[in-house]
């Protein structure tokens, strides 16, 4: 704001005496420039606001993180379940042809790590400002505040790139759920053995046993074993029909609420942030790179 030297209006109360308060004049210079004064301040405003800034964008850079990282697991081929979109004339590797790298993905997070350090420059500044100022930070927070806007702006374009064109292999999905949606279907299983009257500590010991049984046949290249397994089992088969385990064991049945929670979530969440922000939808930005 318009506080003076060391933030006490003392200059322009003398300036203005008998005619106007500071405040009034630093209220219309401030209004005039579109911007809000702090209520207190010293030669500087308080460095901590540079933190928060730049711990806000290292939030939204975190998310961006996860997600990418996410994406270049489930492109990989031991999952192959997803990929983000590629130009038919990328090369992933001048030594190996057929290599598909997740190019954009890496890049978000290699600048989303690159944000994510930058609030603790931030904390040095305002945690070392000595008494009143200090102007060993004027030189860092030329870089780090406009680079921070920018190489998350650049995240989010890239997200939104991968978002417009991401693809979703179903044939790979249901490859790793018959491979392994069998073992998250032990829980119901074993829930529904304890309903019916059996020991709980008993039941899952008895269904670890065949789990690691069948987990190391998977891992050998053979069809998942467990189903067959389980049904076999002279107990398991004494409290249910093998229609039944199969039932249970299907990866079909344990998506809970999911889907109802979805919807709840864009009702509830999305909805009304798009609204807020209605304004705002549809404006695209230019990608540095």
């Amino acid at each position: 704001g318009l506080k003076g030297a060391v933030g006490t209006y003392a200059s322009f109360k003398r300036m203005l005496e008998g005619r106007a308060s500071p405040a009034i004049l630093e209220e219309k210079v401030m209004k005039r420039m579109g911007l809000e004064s702090f209520p207190i301040a010293s030669q500087t405003y308080p460095r901590k606001l540079d933190y928060l800034i730049l711990s806000t964008l290292a939030s939204i850079a975190q998310s961006c993180h996860k997600f990418a990282f996410d994406l270049r697991l489930m492109q990989s081929p031991a999952f192959g379940e997803m990929a983000e979109p590629i130009k038919e004339e990328q090369v992933g590797s001048t030594a190996m042809p057929f290599k598909r790298n997740p190019t954009s993905a890496e890049r978000i997070c290699s600048l989303a790590r690159y944000i994510g350090v930058l609030p603790m420059v931030a904390f040095s500044n305002a945690a070392n400002t000595l008494l009143e100022r200090t102007l060993d930070d004027s030189a860092n927070r030329r870089v780090i505040i406009p680079e921070g806007f920018l190489a998350l702006d650049e995240c989010l374009i890239l997200y939104e790139r991968i978002m417009k064109g991401l693809r979703v292999y179903p044939v790979m999905v249901k490859r790793n759920l018959e491979r392994f949606g069998a073992f998250a279907g032990t829980e119901p299983l074993l829930i529904k053995l304890v309903e019916r009257g059996e020991d709980r500590q008993k039941m899952h010991e008895l269904i670890r046993e065949y789990s690691f049984k069948a987990w190391e046949k998977v891992m050998n290249g053979e069809e998942n074993p467990l189903p067959k397994m389980l049904k076999s089992d002279p107990i398991i088969r004494s409290k249910m029909k093998p229609d039944e385990v199969d039932e249970l064991l299907d990866p079909q049945v344990h998506i809970g609420d999911a889907s109802e929670r979805c919807g709840i979530f864009i009702k509830e969440v999305v909805t009304p942030i798009f609204s807020k922000y209605k304004d705002r939808l549809g404006k695209k930005g230019k990608s540095l790179f």
